[in-house]
């Protein structure tokens, strides 16, 4: 196996640089390395300070999203986060291109940060329907506020060096080679005698309770109609921070943490995480952060969706129920108009949503059976970006998983009797043998 983390010294100074290219992410293998390599510094009386670089385009792009669904490998994340605050040696974290997520979290433990011109950072774990797991929502207030942090956790936008220096949140942008500075600032420290500054002990942007209270109070008002699940469990974190000593915080973080990541929105987000980098680019294709469904194989996917659900939405007009309605519980349930086209009164209605959603597994799961895409999880992704179904649900495939497909089946053997629309598939019956479901059919 390649070296994940490489290791030097250079007089006095151990220096260590992510070399798991091209994004550095930090499985499990990277954070053992990590841990031995500042294990090896604090052992060290020779090593009298530490840096931290990465190599490739960026400094690193955080976790391994697929090892959220297994058993915790040591050290985690938030344990490789404590080990690099409590070094005994001063530890410089330097970074370039992008540092997100656990990738940030790792700067935020160090002592102190530089960043080079081009770089950004940002804790975008609410896309996933997670909060921060390495301590950022107990650091990242305290080294710029209750505000800003917030206000970078639930935006998710990374911000780029200049901003990140005027906030404080690095010690300086290093023009020309960022290895060189770096090693430059770790000496000058070596040479001032000047040792760890751990952000847990920094309570300059907590010292205003009134103010703090302002911000919590400001940024629950602006969620109190947000859908998503995640941003309010980053607020009751930060609102931790300034409540409760650092470790207990901790805790806090680590405990709303896990209730994230057994949340169906984050199962669903992920899901389609992954789903989008499944899928065959002859179905969808990324330009920028934007996917796309392709031209003819993707895109007539989707219209065979939209045809389905359109036409569950008509049946259920022939059985009474009114058009506004049926718009207003798709809205609700998530999609930006229904599909007459309206919005309805976007009250929720279980039952409706819970039979066009049916609608689109039974059509999804033809598509699957006729090879017009490769497994299930791609119906989730054109469903997503050609439907507009919520994402926070998954898709249609992913929806219907998630609230059992046993009983799904029991409905669509009840509806199919009033209409082929909800035939139940073959391919339910397939995933139904499996306890991974629709994820083991591809």
């Amino acid at each position: 196996m390649a070296r994940l983390v490489r290791f030097r010294v250079l007089d006095g100074v151990g220096v260590i640089t992510l070399d798991a290219e091209p994004v550095n992410i930090l499985s499990a293998p990277l954070r053992a390395g990590l841990w031995e390599a500042f294990s090896r510094i604090d052992a060290n009386p020779d090593i009298k300070a530490a840096v931290l670089l990465a190599s490739g385009r960026m400094f690193s792009a955080g976790a391994d999203i697929r090892e959220f669904a297994k058993p915790v490998q040591q050290p985690s994340l938030a344990q490789l986060c404590d080990r690099i605050e409590s070094c005994t040696k001063p530890v410089v974290a330097a970074f370039h291109g992008l540092a997100l997520g656990g990738g940030a979290e790792l700067l935020l433990a160090a002592h102190y940060r530089l960043a080079s011109p081009d770089a950004k950072i940002g804790l975008p774990e609410v896309m996933m329907g997670l909060v921060p797991g390495g301590g950022g929502t107990q650091r990242l207030p305290r080294l710029i506020g209750a505000q800003r942090a917030l206000q970078m956790m639930i935006s998710t936008v990374a911000v780029d060096a200049s901003v990140a220096h005027r906030s404080q949140l690095v010690d300086g942008i290093v023009q020309g080679d960022l290895a060189s500075g770096a090693i430059a600032f770790a000496l000058n420290l070596i040479e001032h005698g000047s040792g760890p500054r751990r952000t847990r002990d920094n309570r300059s942007h907590l010292m205003d309770g009134r103010g703090f209270s302002a911000a919590i109070s400001k940024a629950r008002t602006a969620l109190k109609d947000n859908p998503l699940h995640a941003p309010r469990r980053v607020l009751d974190c930060v609102e931790a921070s300034g409540l409760l000593p650092f470790d207990a915080g901790l805790a806090f973080e680590a405990d709303a943490f896990e209730h994230c990541l057994a949340h169906p929105q984050s199962i669903a987000l992920r899901h389609v995480f992954m789903a989008e980098r499944k899928i065959d680019t002859a179905l969808i294709e990324r330009d920028g952060t934007a996917f796309r469904p392709v031209d003819p194989m993707g895109k007539s996917t989707v219209r065979r969706l939209r045809k389905a659900m359109r036409a569950a939405a008509d049946h259920l007009v022939e059985s009474g129920v009114s058009a506004d309605d049926v718009d207003g519980a798709m809205v609700a349930y998530g999609f930006r108009k229904g599909p007459f086209g309206g919005t309805g009164d976007e009250t929720r209605n279980d039952t409706i949503a819970r039979r066009l959603v049916a609608a689109l597994l039974v059509e999804g799961s033809a598509c699957v059976a006729e090879n017009a895409v490769q497994r299930p999880s791609d119906i989730d992704a054109l469903a997503v970006h050609g439907l507009g179904f919520p994402r926070r649900a998954g898709g249609p495939m992913r929806a219907m998983q998630s609230v059992g497909l046993i009983g799904v089946r029991k409905d669509l053997r009840v509806w199919g009797e009033d209409s082929t629309i909800w035939a139940a598939p073959d391919l339910l019956d397939q995933a139904i043998k499996d306890a991974r479901g629709f994820d083991a059919l591809g």
